[in-house]
């Protein structure tokens, strides 16, 4: 009998992430757009975490 091992990924470690969490990531960048933390109010902050842990 043949056993393959399953490769144990530190997604720690990768230099991309998975797609989902790059999807994510590609989404608070065209909320943020291109601006300094220090110029993003705090509301807005609340707003786009709290749209990360909807479900469409």
């Amino acid at each position: 009998m043949r056993r393959t091992s399953k490769n144990r990924i530190n997604l720690n470690r990768l230099k991309t992430g998975c797609s989902p969490c790059m999807s994510e990531a590609k989404k608070m960048e065209r909320k943020i757009s291109n601006r300094k933390i220090s110029e993003i109010k705090i509301e807005e902050v609340k707003m786009i975490v709290s749209s990360i842990f909807k479900k469409n």
